[in-house]
């Protein structure tokens, strides 16, 4: 008749360990055969090897040569996501140092295994609670292991092990950290379980507690001494394994589960997350708050282009082969006259200047003096503050007469002084006053719009500039839209004067093109200055993430031995590092706007888009995932058998 199938077997198991090029033999050809049920005592001083087997048994470790099978299936043929498969159903671990998370309870410590067997948050803590009571903590379950006894923590651990609901608890010198009542009851509740029909192999150095166990087996130099059960026995029941159990992998932890075990470690350590997020908010709000002022001052400049007027058109003398500066005889007044005539023009007025001093009195006035005509003002959209604007009569008459801004009317006439029907000297020739302008206020450049010293234009050629050729004549449109007809056809105009094209054409719109294009230019070139401080806080995070990694040592081993696949220590990693960035990028934005405002107070142009805050959250998501994923490969590379033998 058919025997069952043992639970654990090993066959000519070796492992070797290379020590400065001196090979070690941790286990010697080891064959061992546990049958479900049985208690079982493996003893041996330091260094015989029973932790080795333990660790190759509990699948933490692999042997070098020869065959380990569970449930009659080669464990060489499994994938890490199957060998966590078996830790977390199969093996429950009770360590001397019971390995319980600081920061979580007792409850939480019990329940953490069934987070990766993707159990319920209440049905969980429901059967750790079960389990607690059952081994007499039921009033310990809100207490953190720093308000636990040893012998209440190493019952913790047990409740831990048999969370999953394990066929094997894998108990390695249980009693070497308690006292000797601690030691007897932990003894008797694992012989209590055995009873159950859970399968307890103890790993002991002590001839006392082995005696506690059906079955005792001797290790020494990684080779078995001796074994209480029958040799024959043993070798009938491997000769009658029967067909192979599956063994297959669990799903991943819940992204939901992830962020919640990356928020409680976190919080653990909230300060050192405070420094970490410094750095994000630093460069989140830098990011912010330079591409607000970028843009700030991009739609200032915009603003003063549209209240010139988006439909006017400039003409400057120059061309492909001729230098425009200002100074080439190929605008004419005439060419103004002939411009004028083209349909759908509303105003022209030609331009001429010239630098001098213009003098009242004591007071004089250092500036830009400019002939035009009686259509300037339309062009400009200016208003009088005083006084009326030249006349076409005043240009035909060559009158000596002045409009000027309203920076030089107080610059001439200081104290209130009333500047209307006065005299100014300049040149040698003496102009009356008719006008004063509206004050405009200065250019987003900082220039003053208002030092204008404006004449007419057939009086400058004749006592002012000396020449008769033009420096620009502006056109202002009816319509908007046809100012690229009306532009065409000033182009036609003055060819057909000229018979070449030595003039150039601008366009408000054209300006606004290359004014919005170069302001761009700077806001990124801000933005990017900005982004280097956020690329050393995602630096920052990198390592404050590794260090995190390297003390967590311990923890990251005892959710492997527990149950976590890679890829879920993997996850809890980078979502650390994400909820991090995040919570960064968010608080940061917060503070980008709160800077931007109060800098709105000292006059400085800021403009919010959602760009910026975009872009700087969705950078921050980036340096999240880039930054910190190298601490969580490292974390889910981690040996577990090193990682847990840190003090």
């Amino acid at each position: 008749m058919s025997q069952s199938m043992p639970l654990l077997e090993l066959k000519n198991v070796c492992r070797y360990y290379s020590s400065n090029d001196i090979e070690v033999k941790a286990l010697d050809q080891i064959n061992l055969t546990i049958e479900r049920g049985e208690f079982v005592a493996i003893m041996g001083q330091s260094g015989s090897g029973k932790s080795t087997l333990m660790n190759i048994l509990g699948c933490l470790d692999k042997p070098t040569s020869g065959e380990y099978f569970i449930n009659g299936q080669s464990v060489a043929s499994l994938n890490a996501d199957c060998l966590s498969a078996l830790r977390l159903k199969t093996f429950g671990f009770v360590f001397q140092r019971y390995q319980l998370l600081s920061n979580y309870t007792a409850q939480e410590n019990v329940a953490m295994p069934a987070i990766y067997a993707g159990i319920d948050k209440n049905e969980r803590f429901a059967k750790a609670d079960e389990l607690l009571a059952k081994l007499g903590l039921e009033d310990r379950g809100l207490h953190k292991p720093t308000e636990l006894s040893g012998g209440q923590q190493q019952r913790v651990s047990v409740a831990r092990a048999l969370i999953n609901g394990a066929e094997v608890i894998l108990a390695d010198e249980p009693t070497g950290a308690l006292d000797s009542a601690s030691g007897e009851q932990l003894l008797a509740l694992l012989k209590q379980l055995n009873q159950e029909g859970v399968t307890v192999i103890l790993i002991t150095h002590d001839p006392e507690v082995a005696e506690h166990a059906d079955r005792l087996i001797q290790v020494k130099d990684g080779v078995i001494l001796s074994d209480s059960q029958d040799q024959q026995a043993q070798a009938e029941t491997q000769q009658n394994r029967t067909a192979k159990s599956p063994i297959r992998a669990l799903p991943g932890i819940a992204t939901l589960e992830s962020i919640v075990m990356a928020f409680t470690a976190l919080h653990a350590n909230w300060f050192r997350t405070l420094l970490t997020l410094l750095g994000i908010i630093i460069g989140v709000a830098s990011v912010v708050t330079m591409m607000a002022i970028g843009e700030g001052g991009k739609q200032q400049v915009l603003k003063r282009i549209e209240a010139i007027g988006t439909n006017l058109i400039l003409v400057i003398p120059g061309g492909a082969n001729i230098r425009s500066t200002g100074e080439n005889a190929s605008l004419s007044l005439e060419d103004a006259d002939a411009i004028s005539q083209i349909d759908g023009i509303l105003y022209t007025a030609p331009e001429r200047s010239t630098r001098a001093t213009i003098r009242h009195g004591q007071y004089d006035f250092r500036g830009r003096i400019k002939g035009t005509n009686s259509d300037y003002k339309g062009t400009k959209d200016w208003e009088m503050a005083k006084g009326v604007f030249f006349t076409d009569d005043d240009l035909k008459n060559f009158a000596p007469v002045v409009v000027i801004g309203s920076t030089v009317a107080d610059q001439l006439f200081p104290n209130g002084e009333e500047p209307i029907g006065k005299y100014v000297l300049m040149q040698s020739a003496f102009y009356q006053v008719i006008g004063v302008l509206q004050a405009k206020g200065a250019t987003a450049g900082g220039n003053d719009m208002d030092d204008e010293v404006l004449i007419p234009i057939t009086t400058g050629q004749l006592k002012a500039f000396g020449r008769s050729f033009l420096n620009s004549i502006l056109v202002k449109v009816e319509e908007t839209d046809k100012v690229d007809q009306v532009t065409e056809a000033i182009k036609a105009k003055l060819i057909a004067r000229h018979g070449q094209e030595d003039f150039m054409i601008r366009t408000t719109e054209s300006l606004v093109e290359t004014i919005s294009e170069t302001q761009d230019t700077l806001t990124w070139l801000l933005a990017s200055v900005a982004g280097i401080s956020l690329f050393v806080g995602g630096i920052g995070v990198m390592n404050i993430m590794l260090v995190n990694v390297s003390e967590r040592r311990r923890e990251i081993g005892l959710r492997i031995a527990t149950g976590a696949k890679p890829r879920d220590i993997l996850k809890q990693f980078n979502i650390e590092a994400w909820v991090v960035c995040i919570l960064g990028g968010l608080i940061g934005i917060a503070f980008g706007f709160i800077t931007s405002l109060i800098l709105m107070g000292f006059d400085i142009p800021i403009a919010f888009t959602m760009m910026p805050p975009v872009l700087a959250f969705i950078t921050s998501l980036l340096v999240g995932l880039v930054f910190g994923y190298a601490p969580a490969h490292k974390a889910a590379k981690l040996n577990p058998i090193q990682a847990l033998a840190e003090d």
